[in-house]
């Protein structure tokens, strides 16, 4: 906005904004009265009094009725890259930039409105680090801002640390949220346990084996609250779902399919760097941590992801949130076996991650499979589906369940078994701002936001919301280090499957890979 004038390009000036946002209700204190209307649709093709479905009544979602009481909880934010502003928001900052991006004819558009419905979180920035010297700054600008939602009132700037120990070191603050690259994850942990600060770590929650059986062990000792960042265990189609699959309507489940579908130079990870970015303002060192000397690369460090060096590949960068999604609803822990194959067939640079992928996962013990296909040359939309002797189901932020033409509960009493005998979709009605490939991709995947009671909350605030509800009252989350665990060693699993050639196995008795 205008320095001279308080306006931005859309004539509005910062006041009227916040003015303007000073009445809108906070959706926290909507409490837990819900209603089926808002929540879903039923449409039972099954003939009434012959085979009923079951009434699964409304969908709670715990962290939507946690309170911020309690002390208040002083945050470090450990980089600031393409996740670091979303999750500003969830924890209840945002820019003035932001809000007159969201400006629609003059007005606040619904991201706008769902920020400012967010309880005040009771948190306060006091110190960010970031090996990009212009992010973070952009981190403090951000935790300074006078933007926040809840009617929480601007802090002061937070400390810049040069490096995250020395934010650790600083008895300023009381936990840790770390959104870096991956093979920063299990080191910044580890060190953080030992230190006493609780600990929101961005998914995966470490690079390998051996880092996730290390981060168990201290976080065991250490009594801190860990939260894996899958805020997908705040979704209500997935909750939905898992009542779906206990009511028996699926029948056996023998097969899920999951998948990640792409087509596009962002989608795979080929970012445009930004123009100031150079050797002059970027921390090369620090970045490349305890890994092998490279002369400084803006693409390696901006694009880390598309090397196993640094990242965990699509295994761990995407077929985790697949994971954790069926992972919460049928609590299925690590595979027996896994095989992989794929290759780098598409994306002629330097990376060494494949652009096509194809995994399985076995469990001998629950009598199934679960697959995970990746390709980034088709972005075809196929959601998680579960296969059952009685029916199928579908689910991403929405769910759909199919009965089986051959399933001998329903033979007969469904007339029409290409339509959905049952319907749940939260979002009805609303309509989602999606500002690009990738944020529409997660955002239909349910990742993104969740919908409580007819309003559209962000999933990441909720998944905040409850860590920081855990911390106050010593509880653990729902994505704990036990969750974090099971993540690591099943993809961890399924890259080793394809990097060696080879079909890998886990041996519960021992705890290990072999």
């Amino acid at each position: 906005m205008s320095e001279k004038n308080g306006k931005g390009k859309n004539g509005i000036s910062r006041r009227d904004i916040l003015k303007g946002i000073a009445t809108l209700p906070v959706l926290a204190y909507f409490g837990f009265r819900f209603h089926s209307q808002y929540e879903s649709d039923i449409l039972p093709f099954i003939e009434k009094g012959q085979t009923e479905l079951p009434n699964f009544g409304y969908i709670k979602i715990p962290s939507v009725g946690y309170r911020a009481s309690g002390d208040k909880i002083r945050l470090g934010i450990v980089g600031n890259g393409m996740r670091g502003a979303e999750v500003f928001r969830a924890l209840g900052y945002a820019t003035e930039g932001w809000l007159e991006s969201n400006l629609q004819n003059g007005d606040i558009n619904q991201n706008v409105k769902n920020f400012f419905g967010q309880e005040n979180l009771n948190v306060e920035i006091t110190g960010v680090c970031d090996t990009f010297s212009v992010r973070m700054e952009e981190a403090a600008n951000i935790a300074s801002s006078e933007v926040r939602s809840g009617g929480a009132k601007p802090q002061k700037r937070p400390i810049l640390y040069s490096n995250y120990r020395e934010m650790l070191s600083d008895n300023n603050l009381d936990a840790i949220v770390i959104l870096t690259p991956d093979h920063w994850h299990a080191k910044m942990a580890i060190d953080a346990a030992k230190e006493g600060k609780h600990i929101y770590l961005e998914k995966p929650m470490c690079q390998t084996a051996d880092e996730a059986k290390l981060l168990k062990g201290v976080i065991g000792q250490s009594g801190v609250v860990l939260q894996v960042g899958h805020q997908n265990r705040q979704q209500a189609s997935y909750i939905m779902a898992k009542n779906v699959v206990e009511s028996g309507l699926l029948g056996d489940i023998s097969m899920i399919e999951t998948y990640t579908f792409r087509n596009s130079s962002h989608g795979a990870w080929n970012r445009i760097i930004p123009e100031p970015a150079s050797r002059d303002n970027i921390n090369w060192r620090e970045f490349l941590g305890d890994k092998r000397w490279h002369e400084f690369d803006l693409d390696r460090y901006f694009n880390w992801q598309k090397w196993f060096e640094y990242g965990t590949g699509p295994a761990g960068n995407q077929f985790t949130h697949e994971y954790d999604c069926v992972n919460q609803i049928l609590n299925l822990g690590i595979p027996k076996r896994v095989s992989a194959v794929g290759g780098n067939f598409f994306y002629k640079d330097s990376r060494d991650i494949p652009d096509v992928l194809n995994c399985t996962f076995v469990y001998p013990d629950r009598g199934l499979t679960l697959t995970y296909n990746c390709t980034l040359k088709s972005s075809v939309q196929r959601d998680i589906t579960f296969l059952g002797s009685e029916g199928a189901m579908q689910v991403n932020v929405a769910l759909s369940v199919f009965a089986d033409r051959e399933s001998d509960k329903y033979k007969g009493k469904v007339p029409d078994f290409e339509r959905p005998m049952y319907v749940y979709n939260p979002k009805k009605g609303q309509v989602d701002a999606s500002t690009s490939a990738t944020m529409k991709y997660y955002q239909e995947r349910g990742f993104g936001y969740t919908y409580h009671n007819g309003h559209r909350i962000d999933a990441t605030y909720l998944h905040m919301k409850e860590w920081l509800h855990c911390i106050r009252n010593k509880q653990q989350p729902s994505c704990n280090v036990d969750r974090g665990f099971e993540e690591t060693i099943t993809f961890y699993m399924a890259n080793l499957a394809y990097l060696e050639n080879r079909i890998v196995e886990w041996d519960e008795e021992n705890q290990e890979i072999i």
